[in-house]
């Protein structure tokens, strides 16, 4: 005759025990990756942007920009005034606000304000120099771009670096020579 045997208390219990040690590490672990996945998906977001810009200033031939702070992005293009196609009809305010300042926000099929997720920030070095947000936003003249994509698909040499507030033991790099497509990387850091 067989005899069956049940599971005690206790052996329940740590199973149990067990399970719940292994589903708070899963829970853990999913809310640490938040910061880096949503910082993740802005950066792919942004090199879809900078493929995009190279592209529209060498199938239209034209130049853009981007003027930029620590959370947004704004596309320009530069406008020349010694052409007619930027003049025509025209007056001699705006002629004379166009050369002040020849980028003027991009009106093409290009989402041209690109907002960064609400923690994570970024910073710019262009030739090895940190650019000054503040310098490229003049109230007067209008904003000014940081990277440059030319008619000739070259485009500025550049490092941006994005932090997420939340989490300070990584941050992205995407990276561009002037004439390859950017590329990111994660670097992490031990906290």
């Amino acid at each position: 005759m067989r005899r069956s045997r049940a599971f005690t208390l206790l052996e329940v219990m740590v199973v149990l025990a067990i399970i719940g040690g292994l589903m708070a590490l899963v829970t853990i672990t999913s809310s640490d990756r938040h910061a880096q996945d949503e910082t993740e998906q802005f950066a792919r977001r942004l090199l879809a942007v900078f493929s995009a810009c190279r592209q529209e200033s060498v199938f239209q031939n034209i130049d853009l920009g981007l003027a930029m702070d620590s959370s947004s992005l704004l596309l320009l293009s530069f406008q020349d005034i010694y052409s007619q196609e930027f003049t025509a009809n025209k007056t001699r305010e705006e002629l004379d606000a166009l050369a002040k300042n020849p980028w003027q926000p991009y009106s093409g099929p290009i989402n041209n304000d690109i907002e960064a997720p609400e923690y994570v920030f970024m910073s710019l070095e262009v030739e090895g120099q940190e650019v000054d947000f503040a310098d490229l936003l003049d109230d007067d003249t209008g904003p000014k771009p940081a990277l440059l994509f030319l008619s000739s698909d070259e485009y500025t040499q550049f490092r941006m670096i994005l932090i997420h507030d939340q989490d300070e033991n990584f941050e992205i790099v995407i990276e561009g020579d002037g004439f390859n497509q950017p590329v990111m990387t994660l670097e992490r850091f031990d906290g």
